[in-house]
């Protein structure tokens, strides 16, 4: 790889400014369970589109309402405040997303999806769907992802392994249990959040979007194995991008890459330019914020493990686990910053 001999690292300085800066202000994932908000009351009616898996979405609210204060119950129906709807979406790779507005600590909307692409797999039996409901209700419900080392909890942000194990725990840990009868306890005089208990903006224009990843792809190895094209590139200026409210795969940034190198991938050459699509961005006066996906800044230098999204579109695998960094000539993951082993790159 000679262009790593040349002077891409003159801009050092601003990609280690930036990255820090990205890693900063990056959406968190926490060891163990936590939580952004609450909605007013712990009495809630979660409202399930006709046609999608009502069972799954049922058995995914009763995990919670079984076991802790959270008193959900769900209807068939439409609602604009607290839903789900299934979508069938090849273009992705989480199995489910939950995006919810939060106004002083408090959760004002919530819309659950459950991504059949995935979930219609036969490996996706009716326990292993209602374990993802289940984790998207716990997103609607105020809780976070934990990280990948806390796989006792339902919040675990990915649903199998590469090898086709299970993740995640089918239903909510006693840390989960602990953390939602918190938000929730059961005789409360008063309701009222004190805005300190979040830390998201109280801005009703921006949206947050927690997806439940499909599959844990544990080292660059894996990840390389999973991926259409591998490059090492140069991230240039940023695509105006067509968006609609209320339509979630619209909710992306897309910007121009030059490729330096191919790791893998026989369709593109050193100095071809791609397309990255990526959750998230700016769009007009709204903003949607993904917790697992940091926009590409200008001038960075990346490697990028892709999946191809159309002819000259691709997405990163898993948003920021398939992105890596250069601060000052050496690679680090976008979001943990952890290092890249490039001997798993053969």
């Amino acid at each position: 790889m000679d262009w790593k001999n040349k002077n891409f690292f003159g801009i050092a300085a601003v990609v280690v400014v930036t990255s820090i800066s990205l890693f900063v202000t990056s959406t968190p994932v926490f060891a163990a369970t936590t939580s952004f908000g609450k909605w007013s009351s712990r009495t809630q009616t979660m409202y399930i589109s006709t046609g999608a898996d009502i069972s799954a979405w049922q058995s995914g609210a009763s995990k919670w309402k079984n076991a802790t204060n959270y008193n959900i119950s769900t209807a068939i129906g439409v609602n604009s405040t607290y839903y789900t709807v299934d979508v069938n979406n090849s273009k992705v790779d989480w199995d489910g997303l939950t995006t919810y507005n939060v106004l002083n600590g408090k959760i004002t909307q919530a819309t659950l999806n459950l991504n059949t692409y995935y979930t219609a797999q036969s490996k996706y039996t009716s326990s292993i769907k209602a374990g993802v409901t289940g984790h998207e209700v716990g997103h609607s419900l105020g809780l976070n992802h934990t990280s990948v080392v806390e796989t006792s909890s339902i919040m675990h942000p990915y649903t199998f392994n590469s090898n086709g194990t299970l993740a995640r725990s089918l239903s909510p840990s006693s840390s989960d249990i602990s953390v939602v009868n918190g938000l929730y306890p059961a005789l409360l005089k008063n309701e009222q959040t004190d805005p300190s208990e979040s830390e998201l903006t109280t801005d009703p224009n921006i949206v947050y979007m927690h997806p439940s990843w499909a599959v844990y792809y544990a080292n660059e190895q894996e990840l390389r194995e999973a991926a259409d094209l591998v490059v090492y590139a140069k991230v240039s200026d940023r695509n105006m991008t067509p968006f609609q409210i209320n339509d979630i795969s619209t909710y992306v940034t897309e910007t121009n890459v030059d490729i330096l190198d191919v790791v893998k991938g026989d369709l593109t050459q050193p100095g071809d330019r791609i397309v990255v699509s990526q959750m998230g961005g700016t769009f007009g006066n709204m903003k949607a914020i993904s917790d697992s996906s940091t926009l590409l800044q200008n001038e960075q230098v990346v490697l990028l493990f892709l999946r191809q999204v159309d002819e000259n579109t691709y997405r990163p695998i898993n948003g920021d686990d398939g992105v890596y960094v250069s601060t000052g000539g050496s690679f680090h993951n976008i979001s943990s910053q952890q290092a890249l082993n490039e001997s798993l790159l053969p």
